[in-house]
């Protein structure tokens, strides 16, 4: 029979396993300060981003725009997948590492004008696209307009909701850069 594991090395363990889990969540956790869903809004707001790509990145190319992301904090991402869940923390680790699994899994080999080693083209799937929308809500990507040398400073993210009743509304989350006239990402945000 084994021996019993001594209360303090089942606490450090715990801790470990929840300090990985949200430290993996950084890139791609949605920020705590979206307005909240389910109500009429339109809120725009203004959040800086990397002023030059992680060194090993991967590219996702927009119409007119191009987000690199860090390659390597996608796949600490998706390795963290918890086999099992039991807790809330634990089943948002699960569905972020199924999210950045799939942004790695659309990626194919070619490289970018910036040095990025892996492209996904739009459109993208809602589970790799929520991860990048995460990153540019949390200032975790560098974003080009075109081909351009330099990534712009900021963009600009407009929460947009509309409840007309209990059961009736939309919400979406929509992603432009300065000075452009459409965004370059669209996400749906909430449906009642």
């Amino acid at each position: 029979m084994p021996a019993p594991r001594r209360p303090h090395a089942l606490y450090r363990s715990a801790l470990l396993a929840l300090l990985f889990m949200s430290a993996s969540t950084a890139l791609t956790a949605a920020p705590a300060d979206r307005p909240p869903a389910g109500t009429d809004v339109d809120q725009t707001r203004t959040v800086a981003q990397w002023q030059q790509p992680a060194a090993d990145c991967l590219a996702v190319a927009f119409e007119g725009v191009t987000v690199r992301l860090d390659r390597q904090a996608l796949a600490r991402q998706a390795a963290a997948r918890p086999a099992r869940w039991r807790t809330e923390a634990e089943r948002l680790a699960l569905i972020e590492a199924d999210r950045a699994a799939a942004l790695l899994s659309a990626a194919a080999d070619a490289t970018d004008a910036h040095g990025c080693a892996q492209r996904v083209e739009a459109p993208l799937g809602a589970a790799a696209q929520a991860v990048v929308l995460a990153a540019l809500e949390n200032g975790n990507a560098a974003v080009y307009v075109k081909e351009a040398a330099e990534p712009v400073p900021a963009v600009a993210i407009r929460y947009l909701g509309s409840r007309c009743g209990p059961t009736c509304g939309r919400g979406h989350i929509m992603v432009s850069v300065p000075g452009a006239q459409a965004p370059f990402l669209v996400q749906e945000w909430w449906v009642a």
